[in-house]
């Protein structure tokens, strides 16, 4: 588009009030607006030879002159009196005059030529082109052969079905009879062919698969309710029973799990809390000669946490000279009280040593201890140590499948 003309009309001059007179004023600079107040300033000016100007001069005889922008017919003018100066080019009246002649009337009139519309229309009413309409889908029937993109609120976009009660949405992969699938985003999908819903996966293995994540349901509502209910509580067999398998751990419960009926186990239970049973066996014989000095049973100890009860068993199975013998003692950790009985009545702390009679030649006897472990804030091993009573050159022998069992109550 090209540049209009503004200014250089007996009236387009600056002035400046002296007293009562008004005095031409050459040389004055004013910058140019686009809004009577506010707007933008428009720098994209030219002089009468093209030069770029960013404002305004009057000439030597305060007369105005420039080019504006391209396009622009109306310009606000800013010498520094109280208000702008509208001013209007000076060149459009052959234009002007070109539409009185040539413009279409609202109502008859005959247009000669084709209408090109600037863009595609913004409003309920705006015109539209032919080419714009024949790219749009018809309200009922047609076909996309390309992508079809739904634009909705800011909020979300809605596809619906029909407007009849009770109707359905259909979404098929393909009109075609082989099926494939219908994707659900980039990491999700529906196999029409093999009937599964995968999620987080595309090409899922089982009828419902979800890889990588969880299950989360939120609501009360039975899935089957004559098998299992789900539930934001847990998982309930309510009606003609059910079997759980394949299960590696559980976690996370918020309190107990209450089992009313019969809990059957195939495989190991692993608690590692009030209830834990640990043991340990004695899986070869040990032997000890010529000393008196206490030492570890290399087997028979167990690991406890801090601030936990313990019920101790001991089974010790052993053989020795009546010289020799046996005597016993515990180590614990830091804190721990250790309080011990055998089956004689005996009672004792873990550092009282206790002796038992040994039959001599390989006989095998046994003795039981049983105890209360109370730990305090350290945690540590639960030791059975042992020695002869008396040195002697025939060795003292525990032996293998003695056994420690720890319980843990609280």
């Amino acid at each position: 588009m090209a540049r209009h003309l503004f200014g250089l009309s007996p009236s387009d001059v600056t002035v400046q009030q002296v007293g009562e007179d008004m005095k031409l004023r050459p040389g004055s600079v004013g910058t140019v607006w686009d809004a009577l107040s506010g707007g933008t300033q428009l720098t994209d000016l030219t002089d009468f030879g093209g030069t770029p100007s960013t404002t305004v001069t009057s000439d030597s005889n305060s007369i105005i002159g420039f080019y504006g922008p391209e396009g622009v017919t109306t310009v606000y003018v800013d010498f520094g009196s109280p208000s702008r100066v509208l001013m209007q080019a000076t060149d459009l009246g052959d234009a002007i005059a070109e539409l009185r002649i040539d413009k279409l009337d609202k109502s008859g009139g005959t247009m000669i030529g084709s209408l090109i519309l600037d863009a595609d229309p913004a409003t309920a009413l705006g015109a539209a082109t032919k080419q714009y309409a024949d790219g749009k889908l018809p309200l009922t029937g047609g076909t996309v052969s390309g992508d079809l993109a739904v634009t909705g609120t800011a909020r979300s976009a809605t596809v619906q079905g029909g407007t009849a009660s009770g109707g359905n949405l259909m979404l098929n992969s393909t009109s075609n009879a082989t099926k494939g699938k219908i994707l659900l985003g980039s990491n999700s999908a529906y196999d029409e062919v093999n009937k599964r819903l995968g999620i987080n996966t595309t090409s899922p293995t089982q009828s419902i698969e979800v890889s990588n994540g969880a299950v989360y349901v939120s609501t009360t509502s039975g899935v089957d309710p004559s098998y299992a209910t789900l539930s934001n509580t847990g998982l309930a067999f309510t009606g003609n029973g059910g079997s759980v398998s394949g299960l590696t751990s559980i976690s996370g419960l918020a309190g107990p799990l209450n089992v009313s009926g019969s809990l059957a186990i195939s495989g190991g239970l692993s608690v590692t809390g009030v209830g834990q049973v640990q043991y340990a066996r004695k899986t070869a014989d040990q032997s000890k000669t010529s000393t008196t000095t206490l030492g570890n049973d290399t087997h028979l100890f167990l690991p406890v946490v801090a601030n936990a009860t313990y019920s101790l068993f001991l089974l010790c199975i052993f053989s020795g000279s009546t010289t020799g013998d046996i005597k016993f003692d515990w180590t614990v950790p830091s804190g721990t009280v250790l309080r011990w009985a055998d089956q004689t009545g005996t009672s004792g702390l873990n550092t009282d040593v206790d002796v038992y009679s040994a039959p001599g030649s390989t006989t095998q006897v046994a003795f039981q201890i049983w105890a209360t472990v109370v730990t305090s804030s350290t945690a540590g091993n639960v030791q059975f140590r042992w020695a002869q009573n008396a040195s002697d050159a025939t060795a003292t022998i525990v032996r293998a499948n003695s056994m420690l069992q720890l319980t843990r109550a609280a």
